[in-house]
Protein backbone atom coordinates (compact mmCIF):
# COMPACT_ATOMS: atom_id res chain seq x y z
CA UNK A 1 0.00 0.00 0.00
CA UNK A 2 1.31 3.23 -1.05
CA UNK A 3 0.45 6.77 0.98
CA UNK A 4 -0.20 9.80 -0.86
CA UNK A 5 1.08 13.47 0.02
CA UNK A 6 -2.16 14.30 1.79
CA UNK A 7 -2.23 10.61 3.85
CA UNK A 8 0.32 11.16 7.09
CA UNK A 9 2.88 8.40 7.23
CA UNK A 10 2.99 6.61 11.07
CA UNK A 11 6.47 8.28 12.17
CA UNK A 12 4.63 11.70 11.27
CA UNK A 13 1.56 11.23 12.56
CA UNK A 14 3.06 9.80 16.20
CA UNK A 15 5.62 12.69 16.45
CA UNK A 16 3.49 15.65 17.27
CA UNK A 17 1.20 12.95 19.99
CA UNK A 18 4.64 12.27 21.58
CA UNK A 19 5.64 15.83 22.10
CA UNK A 20 2.52 16.89 23.37
CA UNK A 21 2.00 15.92 27.10
CA UNK A 22 5.60 17.07 27.95
CA UNK A 23 4.85 20.51 26.22
CA UNK A 24 2.11 20.31 28.20
CA UNK A 25 3.39 18.83 31.10
CA UNK A 26 6.39 22.15 30.92
CA UNK A 27 3.61 24.61 30.68
CA UNK A 28 1.84 23.42 33.88
CA UNK A 29 4.80 23.30 36.00
CA UNK A 30 5.97 26.97 34.00
CA UNK A 31 2.55 28.32 35.61
CA UNK A 32 2.97 26.95 39.07
CA UNK A 33 6.01 27.88 39.87
CA UNK A 34 5.86 31.22 38.31
CA UNK A 35 2.86 31.73 40.33
CA UNK A 36 4.08 30.64 43.09
CA UNK A 37 7.24 33.45 42.54
CA UNK A 38 4.33 36.07 42.08
CA UNK A 39 2.48 35.22 45.46
CA UNK A 40 6.42 34.57 47.52
CA UNK A 41 6.94 38.29 45.73
CA UNK A 42 3.22 39.48 47.19
CA UNK A 43 4.77 38.18 50.68
CA UNK A 44 8.07 39.85 50.40
CA UNK A 45 6.14 43.12 49.90
CA UNK A 46 4.86 42.74 53.69
CA UNK A 47 7.46 41.02 55.21
CA UNK A 48 11.36 41.15 54.88
CA UNK A 49 12.53 40.46 51.40
CA UNK A 50 12.45 41.44 47.58
CA UNK A 51 8.85 41.17 46.97
CA UNK A 52 9.24 43.74 43.26
CA UNK A 53 11.70 41.45 42.59
CA UNK A 54 10.24 38.08 42.75
CA UNK A 55 7.00 39.35 41.39
CA UNK A 56 9.01 40.87 37.94
CA UNK A 57 10.97 37.05 38.10
CA UNK A 58 7.81 35.46 38.16
CA UNK A 59 6.38 37.23 35.45
CA UNK A 60 9.41 36.59 33.21
CA UNK A 61 9.22 32.95 33.67
CA UNK A 62 5.69 33.11 32.92
CA UNK A 63 6.39 34.89 29.70
CA UNK A 64 8.43 31.97 28.61
CA UNK A 65 4.96 30.61 27.78
CA UNK A 66 2.26 32.38 28.04
CA UNK A 67 2.03 35.66 26.07
CA UNK A 68 0.10 37.68 27.92
CA UNK A 69 2.91 37.36 30.66
CA UNK A 70 5.51 38.53 28.52
CA UNK A 71 3.71 41.93 27.53
CA UNK A 72 3.01 42.21 31.45
CA UNK A 73 6.22 41.98 32.05
CA UNK A 74 7.47 44.17 29.49
CA UNK A 75 5.35 47.30 30.96
CA UNK A 76 6.19 46.53 34.22
CA UNK A 77 9.57 45.74 33.92
CA UNK A 78 9.50 49.71 31.42
CA UNK A 79 7.69 51.14 34.45
CA UNK A 80 9.99 50.20 37.15
CA UNK A 81 13.07 51.06 35.22
CA UNK A 82 11.77 54.90 34.61
CA UNK A 83 11.01 54.77 38.45
CA UNK A 84 14.01 54.13 39.41
CA UNK A 85 16.00 56.39 37.02
CA UNK A 86 13.38 59.21 38.78
CA UNK A 87 14.54 58.14 42.05
CA UNK A 88 18.23 58.13 40.95
CA UNK A 89 18.24 61.55 39.17
CA UNK A 90 16.48 62.86 42.87
CA UNK A 91 19.66 61.91 44.77
CA UNK A 92 22.39 64.64 45.14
Amino acid sequence: MTTTAMEPTAESASAPESRSPLRLLRKVGVAIAGVALIVAGCVMLVLPGPGIVAILAGLGLLGTEFPTARRLSTRLNAYARTAWNKLRRKRP
